[in-house]
């Protein structure tokens, strides 16, 4: 083949590459793009909204944006939900077309358009308004029949009317309050069990009262994000006029918040439980709300629940040895190389008790508290301890815990935490070392292999 008929080919295949990017794959694109706009019955984007309005032979909702939220203006003015308004507008820019056909301007009312349909009315920020109305229930295929002026009727996906007819409670913002969990840095809490009172020092959270130790992280969290994302079961009264009414002159449970570096106060008050609702105030809103008995439950904790209750935390894989008195004998575990642990220097130890015995030390939770701030147990039998487990890192004590029986119950103490506890029964079989279980009898002595 020639050198000019192999340049003519190498053009036309390029030519016919760029005709097959720009034209079936590029323009493909476009065309699908510009298929799915035309089958849209009102494209535009959602950020350009400014207002929308809905109206039906009952109810007018009047939404205005303001920034980056929604207020309802009518029927009252308020706070919206604004992942509400984000799904209807969606709902609405999405809405394809399934079918349309032509009717007269007089036979609307059999197709639901004209008294009884719900009108949505979209203005945007160019000024320029446009709008739709929702009736019927076509007879087949779950539609409903959609219309912009008086003659060419749409049918379109049901659950966008069902969007459009939603009541004011669905439309307003249901907060509970408007508490961020990264803010707050102090706070106090009234519930049926007494008054507790928080602080925040690094990433930890501590009890000030009614006594002083530290919290569980997890526990003080979760009450915080019950206020920072819990919302209304209903909104009972636009404003307080009466406490006495509501219950809330005395309130039953009360938070208040400090926030941020200033600790700006903040303020939510809630009655007792009746028929399991519960009425809530938050001193920044107007609003009488109500939640039910799920949310009162989750911050109605005892001083128990809120407390840290591991008390011989430590880094088990720095560990290179244990000791273990029980009674009068003391048993040595030592770690050799990465994996391999012996017992007394000589037997090899099964490494998923050597697991289970690191792990239960490291986990030990008080099942409830006995004694707080003890520098060395005298009470509960601990004088003359059951056992004690110490641990060690190149020589050093990291931890210890020493446990024992007291009327039927197994208490332990660790120096670190300085507090005397009741621990698991489970826990306490866990820390016992049997020698008869430990040594992994699979290993042949050194004299048995000659």
């Amino acid at each position: 083949m020639s050198i000019v008929k192999t340049i003519v080919l190498f053009v036309i295949f390029a030519v016919l590459a760029v005709y097959v990017y720009f034209y079936e794959i590029k323009g493909g694109e476009e065309r699908e793009l510009e298929e799915q706009t035309a089958q849209k019955v009102i494209p535009f984007e959602k950020d350009s909204v400014k207002n929308v309005e809905i109206r039906s032979t009952s109810d007018r909702f009047y939404f205005e944006r303001m920034d980056d939220t929604w207020r309802i203006e009518k029927p009252i003015e308020t706070g919206a939900d604004k992942t509400m308004i984000d799904r209807l507008l969606n709902n609405i820019r999405n809405m394809r077309l399934v079918r349309e056909f032509t009717i007269k301007a007089e036979e609307q009312k059999n197709y639901g358009l004209a008294d009884r349909a719900y009108r949505v009315t979209v203005q945007f920020n160019n000024g320029k308004r446009d709008s739709v109305r929702f009736g019927d229930a076509t007879p087949v295929g779950g539609d409903v029949f959609a219309a912009r002026n008086d003659t060419l009727v749409y049918t379109v996906p049901s659950y966008v009317k069902t969007t459009v007819s939603k009541g004011l409670f669905d439309w307003r913002n249901k907060s509970l309050t408007q508490i961020q969990q990264k803010d707050v840095k102090e706070f106090s809490l009234k519930n049926s069990h007494g008054v507790f009172h928080f602080v925040k020092e690094g990433d930890s959270w501590l009890i000030k009262e009614p006594r002083e130790t530290r919290a569980e992280n997890a526990v003080v969290d979760g009450v915080l994000r019950k206020f920072e994302t819990g919302k209304a079961k209903s909104i009972i009264s636009e404003e307080l006029k009466s406490p006495q009414k509501y219950d809330l002159a005395r309130p039953a449970y009360q938070i208040d918040f400090y926030l941020g570096d200033a600790k700006a106060h903040k303020n939510v008050i809630l009655s007792r439980l009746k028929n399991n609702i519960s009425n809530v105030k938050d001193d920044s809103r107007p609003q009488v709300m109500t939640v039910d008995s799920l949310f009162i439950r989750d911050i109605d904790k005892t001083l128990y629940q809120f407390r840290y209750k591991n008390i011989s935390e430590y880094d088990k894989n720095s560990v290179d040895s244990i000791v273990v008195t029980q009674g009068d004998s003391i048993l040595y575990l030592t770690k050799k190389g990465e994996e391999d642990w012996f017992l007394n220097g000589k037997q090899k130890v099964k490494s998923w008790k050597m697991n289970t015995l690191l792990t239960t030390v490291n986990n030990l939770k008080a099942k409830s508290f006995l004694m707080d701030n003890v520098s060395a147990p005298t009470k509960y039998g601990l004088d003359k301890p059951e056992r004690k487990i110490e641990i060690f890192q190149h020589g050093n004590k990291i931890q210890s815990v020493v446990l024992g029986t007291y009327k039927n119950k197994k208490v332990a103490f660790s120096p670190g935490s300085k507090m005397v506890v009741e621990i698991e029964n489970n826990a306490y079989k866990n820390l016992e070392v049997k020698p008869a279980d430990f040594v992994d009898t699979s290993v042949k002595k050194p004299e048995d292999m000659s």
